[in-house]
């Protein structure tokens, strides 16, 4: 692969285009590498506020999908995002959570990597009919359980992680959704125990939501989504070299990913111990942990990131992701090794 450098420049954008704040280090043609969505609509809606960091557009595409009859297919809308912080690196990364998720089996939202107005974009599918349905933000239900007034305070003081705990949270959920916080947690549990296994450290109350019916039907966990901050996504490359070499700088990255909520009565709960703390107490969400835990998952993982994204990154930057991603398998299965030998000694 013919590998260039760019400057790290703030570029201004064109016709459709996104401004890029910072680019990667590393850069292709990425026009060879990733497929042009070429029939696209770009929409202003009026239901969907669309925030957040990365610069995005509502879009709504026809692009044929595999398994089906016909090329005529009925149009999907995706939230398509740029990352502009280091580019196209995020976007790229995102999408390979996408299909570590999926490899895992976990509820996350659909993606695909396309070229939109020459530049590479996240796409996100937009999981929700609303016509039928809405979105309740973690922080909402934060903000219904304390008042919105004490909510805007802690988020002031940045007391978030220290004030919400696992225990709060489910008290938030089971005053929101009475009959379902049981259903409801265990879908967050699972993208807790995932945000711990691949190192994810912006799962801030925006970044996960309740899927409410309009009328009739039962509130359920959104898919898992926003999920672009892990895995070196903003590393440079003489860094992700130096980590290769140094096992002590990878260990302090994988240390350094703390959990979003704490624990009752611990402080600065680390991100394995608090994953558990909730399997050994609250054995009915077990499962939405113990289904991290499979290795026969983790190697099909290392060889899907092998097979789907070894012509857009370095060699060097997927054997690091691959290497962080065992080592933090590893350190789950043994923090719930160490919970369950405590528990046969009791």
């Amino acid at each position: 692969m013919h590998r260039k450098r760019k400057s790290h420049k703030f570029s201004q954008p064109s016709n459709h285009q996104k401004a890029i704040k910072y680019s990667a280090d590393y850069q292709l043609e990425w026009k060879s590498f990733i497929p042009a969505l070429r029939k696209y609509e770009l929409k202003k809606v009026d239901f969907l506020s669309i925030t957040g960091d990365a610069p995005k557009d509502f879009i709504t595409d026809s692009e044929y999908r595999p398994g089906y009859r016909s090329h005529r297919q009925k149009s999907e809308s995706y939230i398509a995002k740029v990352g502009s912080k280091f580019y196209p690196n995020e976007s790229i990364v995102e999408q390979m959570i996408t299909r570590i998720g999926q490899t895992y089996g976990l509820r996350i939202a659909e993606s695909k990597l396309r070229i939109v107005a020459g530049q590479v974009r996240f796409m996100s599918k937009y999981f929700l009919n609303h016509n039928v349905e809405y979105l309740t933000h973690g922080a909402e239900i934060f903000e219904f359980s304390l008042g919105k007034e004490n909510y805007v305070e802690l988020q002031d003081k940045k007391k978030e992680r220290d004030y919400f705990t696992f225990q709060m949270t489910e008290e938030a959920i089971k005053e929101s959704f009475p009959k379902y916080e049981h259903k409801i947690m265990s879908g967050f549990v699972e993208m807790l125990t995932f945000d711990a296994l691949i190192g994810h450290n912006d799962r801030h109350p925006y970044n996960w939501a309740v899927i409410v019916p309009i009328k009739k039907g039962v509130p359920r966990f959104s898919p898992v989504y926003d999920t672009a901050r892990a895995f070196f996504w903003n590393v440079a490359e003489p860094r992700i070299k130096q980590m290769l070499s140094d096992q002590q700088q990878l260990e302090k990255y994988i240390a350094n990913c703390q959990p979003p909520i704490g624990w009752d009565s611990e402080q600065n709960v680390a991100f394995f111990h608090l994953i558990g703390l909730i399997w050994h107490n609250f054995a009915r969400y077990r499962g939405s942990i113990e289904k991290f835990l499979i290795e026969s998952l983790l190697t099909n993982t290392l060889g899907m990131i092998d097979k789907e994204f070894s012509h857009l990154m370095t060699a060097g930057r997927r054997n690091l992701i691959k290497r962080c991603l065992h080592q933090r398998h590893n350190l789950l299965v043994q923090t719930i090794a160490e919970f369950k030998a405590k528990e046969e000694l009791t």
